[in-house]
């Protein structure tokens, strides 16, 4: 049998699983560490915010290094009331995307426009090829996720990310005759 040698980092604070360096941990307010599976449960609550300085560099704002380990194991604990209130807000759709930015570019010759509709995922998870609703002044169309990226200073970025509750991403689709605005929301069911 062969020795596997694991390299650990520590345990996290709330669940106990061991943080392996290739899965990423978060180091809270007061030096306690907790894995990223803890992390994704909690980022609904404390959403990651991303701004560009005037050079064009991401600075990442995140609520949950701010926490202590007493708050963040009470919000690991409230997490799912949380989510299902918040599914209540939004008539129990299974994923909650609010757009704050549009870009449009040309699709090419015979074929509809590309839209990136940048902004943050309320809850649930995106993936590429979902179908989708974009909810836009009243009325529901029907679309596909093409692709989600990144978001950089300029909109999307060429990286792809998966939209999951709590992050910032771009979505990307396109259709004839589709209006797409700040403040529309792209849901799943």
């Amino acid at each position: 049998m062969a020795n596997v040698k694991t390299i650990e980092r520590g345990i996290c604070s709330l669940c106990g699983r061991a943080l392996l360096p290739n899965e990423g941990y978060c180091t809270l307010r007061d030096g306690s560490h907790i894995c990223s599976l803890c992390v994704s449960k909690i980022r609904v609550m404390h959403p990651l915010t991303l701004t560009w300085d005037k050079k064009g560099n991401e600075v990442k704002h995140d609520p949950i290094i701010e926490l202590s380990l007493e708050e963040a194991g009470k919000d690991l604990k409230n997490a799912i009331a949380y989510t299902e209130e918040l599914r209540a807000k939004y008539d129990h759709h299974n994923a909650v995307f609010m757009v704050e930015s549009v870009t449009t570019e040309k699709g090419g010759f015979l074929k509809p426009p590309v839209i990136y509709a940048c902004g943050r995922v309320i809850y649930g998870c995106f993936d590429p090829e979902d179908k989708a609703r974009l909810l836009h002044n009243g009325s529901a169309s029907d679309i596909t996720l093409t692709d989600i990226r990144k978001l950089a200073s300029y909109g999307a970025s060429g990286f792809d990310c998966q939209g999951t509750g709590g992050k910032p991403c771009a979505i990307v689709f396109s259709g004839k005759n589709l209006a797409c605005e700040a403040g529309d929301l792209i849901v799943k069911d």
